[in-house]
């Protein structure tokens, strides 16, 4: 799991539970949407349920297997932090697919629909139904288990009585409990090379909940209320002046006409809740205005020489800019800006559209978006209150973009994945289709594809001692047809080319980030799909580290360091690549997590979550946390080989972004150190690779993209610049101490205090 989404030191167990209670209870009670509060609810009772079994300690945190009695194949319904509820995903009450089927399918009995219903898919009938839709495509998976028994029917066709025995006798003592039979097919199964990244039902709930946009209210009132009046606030005090100078002299009725002007005021600020002039600092003279014109009417011998001058001021302002108050001029510009403001708020326009989008599959994509963002039709404008043909605004057509079904890079290219966290969730929907590599039965294969996708959206436990995830084949029915897969060459081929793909989608879009554990999944077994036994290393939770690395992290270090001997990366990071590749490896885990505690000063121990991140981060230095392996091994090189300063620059200029975000909250300070520091080493790494002239022009554009920025950052991070430029003369960096000139090496996990805290912001 990613360390982000884990507790903080000494926060296993009741404390963090109790904490996470509390936070989900706040919202549930004090948040204005009421979506927001059943959200809030639904999570204040998984945390109820997981205080709970913590403090009776019924659960096994930190084991594959949480829940006694319960094997790892089984889908849990997991909570952030990796934190197992106790429930079961496919058990609990019955879905409403289970209610009409069990209504129409005979001997069902009540009280024990689940049992009943798995022992019917048995029959003989239950299983030629199967069958049946097996062949159609008539199900959905939306849970691996749910194509157990899919799997059992296949079998049974195929003549395998034993291999389904075998696995019945599997899922049979869990027949009360858990569904092992899918639902009827909705007409919303991803089934092509496209996706998306909502449905058509998720956006058009979305736009149908959309909510008035407090800046067109603010300037639809700004515009019909504040300005006439402010107008006649003017002509008034121009009654006032007399040799250039305001309130010299009132007119005969001038104290009732004000005072009924600022009623007017008065009650629009009653109606709307708000004073008239709202809080923009660009209306602010208004509101003065008003409130010395209150004062003239209370008591116009009151005002100050400095008031006077004051209002002088703001007449002579006002007329430079429109001319007079009953001018041509100013009834031009209030027609037009109420002609900006008359149009329709964006929450009726998008109701027309969500009203569209609502004669397509609700859980499918759209193809094609045309039809959905066509002008308003006569009806349509009627009831949005707009005028006929009128186009859909911008700020709705983004939310419709959502739902148009695309590839992967057309999605990442329109901005619609916009980190590589949320690329890894659509991955499994292109990786799939490999999965099923070598089978040659389509509709066995269709069914392995659905399984392995539902498999993809379970949530990853907290574990221990380097214990792994519950893997895909460890399904017991994925267990029992993979000695009918018989891979060809052109699967081994597609699922390497698919490897490339993804992973160098992954870097060229987010080059500033470490590919996260979720999409290691999915490179992990396409390599495996295509013959390579790659030593990929996901990123540990330091908040749980136990002091070891496994043997892939020293194979996968030895990589790194053969890719990188005598580079600017090993100079910077001052890595001893001798050392590294005289690791043997095969049982060299202790000596090279001895290497990664010496190299950051501090011991490993459980809940000492600083030192714990140092001796990580010092792993993914060495490692390169995956970048050296998809160079020499993952096959990124040919299609990276003319990017790698493109690449540096990209992520370092995030890095300076990043940076100078105002971020006040102490823990969100403390992220954007370790993901800079991220940044910053993939900087390094991608400059290392390109050639020496490309690398000089790259650290002269990096240079050049620092003197653009701040001041404040440029004195914060010239350290670092420092650093770069003396690795890349061929000196080696100290690695605890500010070295020649100041420099510094920039890393983002520390025991004591960072040093860049106490550099200006």
């Amino acid at each position: 799991m990613h360390h982000d989404d884990l507790p903080e030191a000494g926060a296993i167990g009741s404390g963090y539970a109790a904490a996470m209670l509390a936070k989900a209870f706040l919202t549930h009670e004090t948040h204005a949407d009421p979506e927001v509060r059943e959200r809030a609810a639904e999570r204040v009772r998984r945390w109820q349920q997981v205080l709970a079994q913590t403090l009776a300690g019924t659960v096994d945190y930190g084991s594959r297997t949480p829940l006694a009695g319960i094997p790892d194949w089984v889908t849990l319904e997991v909570v952030t932090g990796g934190f197992a509820t106790g429930q079961l995903l496919a058990g609990g009450p019955l879905a409403d697919f289970e209610r009409e089927l069990a209504a129409s399918t005979p001997g069902v009995r009540k009280g024990r629909e689940r049992r009943d219903l798995n022992t019917y898919f048995l029959s003989e009938a239950g299983v030629a139904q199967l069958q049946a839709r097996l062949a159609d495509g008539d199900y959905r998976i939306d849970l691996p288990e749910e194509a157990a028994l899919l799997t059992v029917a296949w079998l049974l066709q195929q003549g395998q009585a034993q291999a389904a025995r075998d696995l019945v006798a599997t899922l049979a003592p869990f027949f009360d409990r858990l569904r092992f039979y899918p639902a009827p097919w909705a007409g919303d199964e991803w089934g092509g090379a496209d996706l998306h990244v909502g449905t058509a039902g998720e956006v058009a709930e979305r736009l149908a909940g959309l909510a008035p946009q407090p800046r067109l209210r603010a300037q639809q009132a700004t515009v019909r209320e504040l300005l006439p009046r402010h107008d006649r606030a003017v002509a008034l005090f121009l009654e006032t002046v007399q040799d250039d100078w305001p309130g010299r002299r009132y007119p005969e009725g001038w104290t009732e006409r004000a005072a009924v002007l600022l009623h007017e005021i008065e009650a629009a600020r009653a109606a709307s809740g708000q004073p008239l002039a709202g809080v923009s600092r660009r209306h602010r003279h208004k509101r003065e205005l008003f409130d010395l014109l209150a004062q003239c009417v209370r008591a116009p011998e009151a005002l100050t020489g400095r008031q006077v001058g004051r209002v002088r001021r703001l007449l002579h302002d006002y007329l430079r800019a429109h001319g007079a108050p009953d001018g041509q001029a100013v009834k031009d510009l209030r027609a037009r800006q109420r002609d900006e403001v008359a149009g329709p708020g964006f929450e009726r326009v998008a109701r027309v559209v969500a009203a569209r989008l609502r004669g397509y599959p609700a859980g499918a994509g759209v193809r094609d978006l045309t039809p959905l963002l066509a002008p308003l039709a006569a009806d349509e404008a009627r009831d949005a209150g707009a005028s006929a043909g009128m186009a859909v605004p911008a700020p709705i057509a983004r939310r419709v973009l959502r739902c148009q079904t695309a590839s992967l890079p057309q999605l990442v290219e329109r901005g619609l994945i916009r980190s590589g966290e949320f690329l890894a969730t659509l991955t499994p929907q292109v990786t799939a289709a490999q999965q099923g590599g070598g089978l040659a039965d389509p509709p066995l294969r269709a069914l392995h594809e659905a399984t392995y996708r539902a498999f993809r959206r379970r949530r990853s436990l907290l574990l221990l001692n380097l214990a792994r995830q519950a893997v895909f084949g460890d399904l017991p029915w994925i267990a029992a047809i993979e000695s009918y897969r018989r891979p060809a060459q052109q699967d081994v081929d597609a699922a390497g080319a698919a490897l490339i793909e993804i992973a160098g989608l992954a870097v060229t879009a987010f080059p500033h980030a470490a590919l996260p554990n979720k999409l290691l999944q999915e490179l992990r077994a396409l390599s495996e799909r295509a013959g390579r036994d790659l030593p990929w290393v996901e990123e540990l939770a330091a908040d749980i580290f136990m002091g070891a690395f496994g043997p892939k992290f020293v194979e996968a270090a030895r990589r790194s360091a053969a890719l990188l001997d005598g580079s600017l990366y090993a100079r910077y990071y001052a890595i001893d690549v001798p050392a590294i590749l005289a690791l043997p490896p095969i049982r060299g885990e202790g000596a090279f997590v001895r290497l990664c505690a010496a190299r950051a000063g501090v011991a490993p121990a459980l809940g000492q979550v600083g030192a714990n991140g140092m001796v990580i981060e010092q792993q993914q230095i060495l490692t390169t946390h995956n970048l050296a392996l998809l160079i020499t091994d993952g096959g990124l090189e040919p299609a990276l080989s003319e990017r790698h300063g493109q690449l540096a620059l990209a992520a370092f200029e995030w890095l300076c972004a990043r940076q100078q975000m105002k971020i006040d909250a102490w823990h969100a300070r403390i992220r954007m150190l370790r993901n800079t520091a991220v940044a910053w080493r993939q900087t390094l790494f991608f400059l290392s690779l390109a050639g020496p002239g490309a690398r000089g022009a790259v650290i002269a554009a990096m240079e050049t993209h620092l003197a653009a920025q701040s001041v404040a950052f440029q004195a914060r991070f010239r350290p670092v610049m420092r650093g770069l430029h003396q690795a890349a003369r061929g000196v080696t960096l100290p690695q605890h101490e500010a070295g020649e000139q100041g420099a510094r090496v920039f890393r983002g996990w520390f025991a004591a205090r960072h040093w860049m805290l106490d550099a200006p912001h």
